[in-house]
Order: structure tokens, then C-alpha cells, then sequence
């Protein structure tokens, strides 16, 4: 550090060189912050070359070590911003003076005081010592720096308090509500309802200022966009250590909806992005109505950035034009994916996506999966949004897959619609599908069965974070009715109902808890044949940890193949936690699972499986490794899977 550094900031300063003059001798403890503690030792007068002896020992360069003697918290600012100790680290490097050094010291305690009433502390009482040095004439080693120890003592006092807080709002919005508008009234109640600095809270800068934002914010999200804070004041009272808050909130017009300007469309049609807007010209122009709209346009599939926005200008209040800029995902995208799954095995994928297929309006997304347990080739045609917003669908897709014994090849053709909103995703659709189930070991037909339904699947969800929830519940139902058609056993009719609730909660500060429930069942004469496909098994990453994919549940007598059964229960409880709060993205749990499946309720019998397992919160989901105890078998297994089930 430069010694033209100080030089400028010697004028702002309280302490001038020539009040350096006077020492304390060393170990003597300064008045409340009005000297600047123990100073260098300097040449003795009459000393030969005292003069030159007194000049050089003010330029001789210094060290110190800082310690600050207040509460943790106080401890904490005061080392991060005072200029004392800020400094201390490049003390040698920049050779710093023991004139600068006193210049530092002599600011302390002001800077100090700054400080601390930014917390709210009015009445601090700051005191500084220094000690060590050399005391010998002439120093033994002029080039080697002095070595000092400074002690700053604080003694805070009692912390101010909120006392009286009045919030004023004027100009339209207060205009409304003064005669009688049922939604100004209520607006201006919530904000002040939700003052996050009230009366016997300490007072803090930063909760005053972070207060007034968020009056602000609030007035701004309902439509006030350009709201504004016409005055506001906090009295602080230091004797009485009572701080009371004035501010006063000039709401601005009231901004509705206009036209929407859309931006950057090419083979997407306006039509649907106007199917997706739930908002009407003349309606308030909430910010939360914005931002579920942009949430809208992201789900669609259809554009890889969005920004829904408007430029505030009071003369276009009543009708305030919105711009949709959106940049629109690539005509036709091809992924290559390669995976693993303890449930499935190894795999290799390759998806093809058109944005717009034959130029109708339609996505098409054509997806094979080659795996060593399963193999799939599926085609989606979904439409764009339409009003409501819905849109069409129509599929059809072929699986084969082994597992317990057993291997299924399913065929399905689909035609619906689905609905998603910011909580609930709906999907109706007629199904057909038929499933062949054979034995591995000698690949005799065991079943040969199809159905028609009619489905109806609901999601619902009320989470912090779709991607990694800590907090929050979600709730999946299926239901079905149809008729099947079989070759072996009897055809006829039956239906089908299945749901899954899982719940996320904090436990304290570091804990977290998760716990899930899924029953399901088939309503049919037993004699009448469900195709294997809509019947249930248990166990797996998502079911009952320990015990392979689709392993629990009735069992041929014959052969031990495994068969469908009609009802299933599971559940599981687990609690996990961060390793430390410097890997925050990374959590160890232990759970505890159960369930199965069996032909009715009257056989059905719980198997367990509990252990440890390991966390990644990833940006796109939680990556879950689990070793698992199986109660029933009394084997370990390791399960790995990622993202969220719902």
C-alpha cells in the first residue's frame, strides 16, 4: 500500500500528525476512542542524529495483530469492514507506517461506532490499547518491521428497538380505497399486515431497509408498477434506544392489460401462445399473472428462452401493451443417450423431435431405447396449445421387457388431451393395448390378453421446488374403466384406480424428511382377464428398496414366474441431511420402506427393506444411491436412480 494512499485519506480523519507528537507510554489504555492507543517508540531527543533518528522512525514500517473484544455477531462485522483490519493482512508487503498506522488506529473507534449503529447499536463504547514495540535507541534492525499487538474493546450497550411505525400510502391507490374499492382496501391491509419490521423488533439498516422493499415490491406485483417511496425517515431516540419508522408509499397509476406483442415466432404460431394466457385486456396487470404465463410458454416444449415484459409508461396505464419475446427451439432436434439403471440394466436412446410435423401444428416425438431387460419404440404426436389450455395427443408404442421370470411384450395406441396448470396436470385419453406375458426359462405363453379403457390420470402439486422440493405435498391419482379381451380366460369388464401421495418437510435447520404412500387396486370377477400391463408388482427404486424391479407380488404356482396382482400398498419414510453446510448439494439419509402386492387384500403381507443412501441435489433433479437390506431375502442390494417421482 502506497504511502500516497493514507496521505489522502489523512484528511478525512479526526487525528492530525501534529496530535501525533504526544505518546502514551506503552500499556496505557486511552479514554473512550479520543486518542490513538500506544504509539511507535521515536528517537530520543538529544540522542545523536535525533532529528534524522525521529524522521526515520516515523517512516519505519509496522505490523500488527488485531484483536477485537465484542459479542460473536459484532466480532464479525467489525472484522470484515473495519479498516483496521482490513489492512492487517497486507501490512508488511505495503509497508505501512507507524504514522499511517496511527491514522488507522485514530479512525477506529468513529469507524467502529459507524458500524455498529448500522445494527443498532446507538450507544457503543469503543476503547483501543496497543502494545509491544521496541523500546531500544537506536532500534536494533531499522529495516525490520515493528511488531504491535492492538486490543479494540466494545462495549455495544443495549440494541434499539422498533418503537411506533407508520405506513402512509397516497395517490391512487389510496384514493380507491378511500372510496370504497373492495381490492385497494385489501391490498393496502395486506401491506400493512406484512410490515416485516414492527414495533419491539430490533432495529437493523438492513430490516429497515429490506422493509421498504418489500412495501414496494408488493405494490409493484399487484399492478402499481410505478410505485415509489415519497419520503421515508427513521428517528432513532439513542437515549431511550427506540428507533421510530415513517414512510410514506405513492402508489402510481394502476396498470391493466393491452395488446400482447409477440417476438422472435417463426414456425409457431400466435394462436398458441394466446391459447395459453389466462388473463384478459382490462384485468390488473399482476405480476404473478406474468410470471405464471412465462412459466406456461417454458413447459411447452416449444421455445428454449422466454421473457415476458413491458416498459412501465403512466400515459398507456389503462391499456399497458405486454411483449412476449421467445426464441424458438430448433425444427428438428435428435438426442443420442446413454444410461444405466439397476431396474433396467444398461441402455442406449435416441429421440427425434419436430416442432412442427407436415406443417400442422403438431410436435412429433419419435423415441427407441435398446436395454439389456427392456426395449421400447414409441411415436407422440402432441399438438400446440390450444385454449384452456389443452392440447391433443395421440401415440402409439411397442415394450418389451423381462423381469421376475417374466417377459412382457405390450403394445398400446393412444388418442387424448391433457391440461396443465400451475398446479394440477390433467390427461384424458381411450387406450387399447394388448400384453403377451411368457416364461424365460421355456417361453411358453402364459397370457395373452388386450383392453379398451377410458383414463383419466390427475397430478397435483404444491411444492418449494419442482426439481429438488424440501417442502410441500404431491398427489398423482389413475383411474380406469374398460373391457378386456382375452384369449385364455374370461372377457368383460373392469376397472382400475391408483394413487400416490408423497409429502417433504424441514425438520429444524440441517434435517429433512420425505415420506410416501401408494395404493391401488383392480375391480373385476376374478375369473374376468386384465391384461398384465394394468396389473401390479412391487419393489424397486421407487417402491420397496432391497428387492429388484417388479419382483414382489403373486407368483405362478407352477414355475415361480411372477404374475400381476390386483391391489398394492407400499410406503416409505426417510430422513436425510447436508454433509456440511460447504457441500450443501450433497446429503446422506437412511430409510425405512414397505409394502407388496398381492391377488386381493386377504393375502396381502408387508416385506421391508431399510439402509443408507447418498444425495446429489443436481440442477436437473436429486441423483439417489441407496444400499438397501431386504428384510424378506436377507441380501443387501444398491439402487441408483434420478430425478423426483410423482
Amino acid at each position: 500500500m502506497s504511502r500516497r494512499w493514507f496521505a489522502g485519506l489523512g484528511a478525512g480523519l479526526c487525528l492530525s500528525l501534529g496530535a501525533l507528537a504526544q505518546e502514551a507510554p506503552a500499556g496505557t489504555t486511552p479514554q473512550d476512542g479520543n486518542a490513538a492507543g500506544t504509539l511507535l517508540e521515536r528517537a530520543a531527543p538529544g540522542a545523536a542524529g535525533g532529528d534524522d533518528a525521529a524522521a526515520a522512525a516515523e517512516q519505519r514500517s509496522v505490523t500488527w495483530q488485531l484483536r477485537i473484544d465484542a459479542p460473536d455477531n459484532l466480532r464479525t462485522l467489525l472484522a470484515r469492514y473495519l479498516d483496521l483490519a482490513r489492512f492487517q493482512p497486507m501490512a508488511a508487503s505495503e509497508r505501512i507506517t507507524r504514522v499511517e498506522l496511527a491514522r488507522l488506529l485514530a479512525a477506529a473507534p468513529q469507524q467502529a461506532r459507524g458500524l455498529l449503529e448500522t445494527v443498532g447499536y446507538f450507544n457503543a463504547r469503543i476503547t483501543s490499547q496497543t502494545t509491544g514495540g521496541e523500546t531500544a535507541t537506536p532500534p536494533a534492525d531499522p529495516a525490520r518491521p515493528i511488531d504491535l499487538q492492538i486490543t479494540l474493546t466494545v462495549e455495544p450497550g443495549p440494541q434499539t428497538t422498533v418503537g411506533q411505525v407508520r405506513l402512509e400510502i397516497e395517490g391512487p391507490l389510496s384514493e380507491t380505497g378511500d372510496s370504497g374499492d373492495a381490492a385497494s382496501r385489501a391490498l393496502i391491509e395486506r401491506m400493512r399486515a406484512g410490515w416485516t419490521l414492527p414495533a419491539g423488533q430490533p432495529y437493523t439498516q438492513s430490516a429497515w431497509s429490506a422493509a421498504k422493499a418489500a412495501v414496494l415490491v408488493a405494490a409493484r406485483a399487484e399492478g402499481y408498477a410505478l410505485a415509489t417511496l415519497s419520503g421515508s425517515v427513521a428517528q432513532v431516540d439513542a437515549p431511550a434506544n427506540r428507533a421510530d419508522l415513517f414512510m410514506v408509499l405513492d402508489s402510481g397509476p394502476l396498470f391493466r392489460f393491452g395488446d400482447l406483442k409477440f417476438e422472435g415466432l417463426n414456425h409457431v404460431r400466435p394462436d398458441a401462445l394466446r391459447a395459453m394466457v389466462t388473463f384478459t385486456p382490462g384485468e390488473p396487470l399482476r405480476e404473478q399473472l406474468l410470471l405464471d404465463y412465462q412459466d406456461r410458454l417454458v413447459k411447452s416444449s416449444l421455445f428454449d428462452t422466454v421473457a415476458v415484459l413491458f416498459e412501465p409508461d403512466a400515459d398507456q396505464a389503462g391499456a399497458m401493451p405486454v411483449t412476449v419475446r421467445v426464441h424458438e427451439l430448433a425444427l428438428q432436434q435428435a438426442t443420442f443417450g446413454v444410461g444405466a439403471s439397476d431396474t433396467t440394466g444398461p441402455r442406449i436412446t435416441v429421440e427425434h423431435l419436430h416442432q412442427q410435423v407436415f406443417d400442422l401444428g403438431w410436435q412429433a416425438k419419435s423415441r427407441l431405447q435398446l436395454g439389456r431387460d427392456t426395449q421400447s419404440a414409441s411415436v407422440d404426436l402432441t399438438s400446440h396449445p390450444h385454449p384452456g389450455p389443452y392440447r391433443n395427443l395421440a401415440s402409439a408404442a411397442v415394450d418389451r421387457t423381462e423381469a421376475s421370470g417374466l417377459r412382457v411384450t405390450s403394445e398400446r395406441v393412444r388418442l387424448g388431451r391433457t391440461q396443465d396448470t400451475e398446479k394440477v396436470e390433467r390427461l384424458y385419453f381411450v387406450e387399447w393395448q394388448r400384453a403377451l406375458t411368457r416364461n424365460v426359462a421355456d417361453g411358453i405363453l402364459t397370457d395373452d390378453s388386450s383392453a379398451v379403457t377410458l383414463n383419466y390420470h390427475w397430478i397435483w402439486r404444491r411444492l418449494d421446488d419442482p426439481i429438488l422440493p424440501t417442502r410441500g405435498y404431491s398427489l398423482s391419482a389413475e383411474t380406469a374403466v374398460g373391457r378386456s379381451f382375452a384369449s385364455t380366460d374370461s372377457s368383460g369388464f373392469f376397472g382400475r384406480a391408483a394413487g400416490r401421495l408423497t409429502g417433504y418437510w424441514p425438520l429444524g435447520q440441517s434435517w429433512y424428511g420425505q415420506a410416501r404412500v401408494q395404493l391401488g387396486q383392480v375391480y373385476a370377477r376374478d375369473a374376468v382377464a386384465v391384461p398384465f400391463t394394468l396389473l401390479f408388482r412391487a419393489g424397486g427404486d421407487d417402491s420397496v428398496r432391497g428387492y429388484g424391479y417388479q419382483t414382489l407380488g403373486p407368483s405362478s404356482a407352477g414355475n415361480g414366474s411372477a404374475v400381476g396382482g390386483r391391489v398394492v400398498g407400499t410406503g416409505s419414510i426417510e430422513l436425510a441431511r447436508p454433509f456440511s453446510r460447504n457441500l450443501p448439494a450433497w446429503w446422506w439419509g437412511v430409510f425405512l420402506d414397505g409394502g407388496n402386492a398381492a391377488a386381493r387384500w386377504e393375502d396381502f403381507s408387508t416385506v421391508y427393506g431399510y439402509g443408507l443412501g447418498l444425495r446429489w441435489r443436481s440442477p436437473v433433479g436429486p441423483l439417489r444411491i441407496d444400499l438397501a437390506y431386504a428384510d424378506e431375502l436377507r441380501k443387501m442390494r444398491l439402487h441408483f436412480s434420478v430425478g423426483v417421482t410423482f
